[in-house]
């Protein structure tokens, strides 16, 4: 592997930018979830609100036609369409914190607050989870 710089990085241009709608709306059902799990609600309407978010953000990723661009772009330069771990982890971190989140208690503003902390994170980590920018290295 030839080591890049920082710079070399950033200046890379993604071919297929994720569709800002497929982010912005994958981005705060990731936050919802979240938000939802660690506030105060009884457990039935957080575990049917961060199903229902999973399944949006899901959904609106995998069935929006720009991965089909992305799968002809793959095949074109060859590039692995098999999750790296670097798209992996963010998943499972997410993953977790739904899974932890029933155990603490906090308010409606809390929730809220951690909700758009995670709604942020997503939304700069979606490029990255999605597949788009692994295809800047092809």
């Amino acid at each position: 592997m030839i080591p890049i710089s920082a710079n070399e990085v950033r200046n890379r241009v993604t071919p297929i930018p994720t569709p800002a709608v497929v982010r912005a709306v994958g981005s705060l059902t990731v936050g919802g979830s979240v938000g939802v799990m660690v506030s105060e609600e009884p457990l039935g309407i957080k575990a049917i609100t961060a199903l229902v978010c999973v399944a949006v953000a899901i959904a609106v990723t995998w069935l929006h036609p720009y991965r089909k661009q992305i799968a002809a772009f793959a095949e074109e330069k060859n590039v692995s369409r098999v999750p790296s771990i670097s798209m992996v982890v963010p998943l499972m971190v997410w993953w977790l914190v739904l899974m932890m989140g029933p155990l603490v208690h906090w308010s409606a503003v809390a929730g809220l607050l951690v909700g758009i902390l995670a709604a942020v994170a997503a939304w700069l980590l979606y490029p990255h989870v999605d597949g788009t920018r692994r295809l800047a290295y092809a």
